[in-house]
């Protein structure tokens, strides 16, 4: 599967940065995740909708050792320690990537925002396990480009349409980043981030909304 990628550092204004995955090897974490999401919905949607570490945690090491998924992934029993090693963060966005898809209704209907001037924080960033500069930027796109978002998601990783879908949105992502961060992520951590923090709008739409009425004031 995929391992961690992800490393976000504060620094001066800086330009955004992405790295490419070295191949684009069989997608074993997809296979695994749509396993997952037939087998386990309940525990799917109890990953995604956790506010703290601690909860989050327990459902990630519970979906991440799946004995039926694993044998559905890898029939043979053979694998690499490489291939089933992925983290948290992009497990939750490719969880929350099938969930937008399959709703792709109530995603539609989500309108762009103004953007905000002030910080976007919001209570499931605890449970991500990501640098909270990189959700608060997620949260920022999710609000001011989900259309971005879902053009993204509808690409398959590590494609060219992929890079394309990144580079419309480079203006969006540029004004959503914090100031003075600097965001250094491959692909797929940046992908999941997003796709996660769209999920989580369509979840609790209302937290959105808060946001734009609070600054009306």
């Amino acid at each position: 599967m995929i391992a961690r990628i992800l490393a976000c550092a504060l620094a001066a204004a800086a330009p955004l940065a992405f790295s490419s995955p070295a191949s684009a090897a069989p997608d074993n974490l997809q296979r695994y995740v749509t396993c997952l999401t037939q087998t386990r919905p309940a525990q799917v949607r109890q990953l995604l909708q956790s506010s703290s570490a601690e909860a989050s945690k327990l459902t990630f090491h519970a979906l991440a050792d799946d004995s039926r998924c694993f044998a559905k992934v890898f029939p043979n029993g053979e694998f690499k320690p490489e291939d089933v090693a992925f983290s948290q963060d992009l497990l939750r966005g490719r969880l929350a990537e099938q969930e937008l898809l399959a709703q792709s209704g109530g995603v539609a209907a989500l309108p762009p925002l103004p953007l905000q001037q002030k910080r976007y924080v919001r209570s499931w960033f605890a449970a991500t396990g990501r640098n909270p500069a990189v959700d608060e930027m997620g949260a920022c796109m999710a609000d001011t480009d989900p259309s971005g978002i879902v053009a993204l998601i509808k690409t398959d990783p590590g494609s060219s349409s992929e890079s394309a879908a990144i580079a419309a949105m480079s203006a969006s992502l540029t004004k959503c980043l914090s100031a003075g961060t600097r965001l250094d992520a491959g692909r797929q951590s940046l992908r999941a981030a997003l796709a996660d923090a769209l999920y989580q709008r369509l979840d609790n739409p209302a937290l959105s909304l808060a946001d734009v009425k609070g600054s009306a004031r």
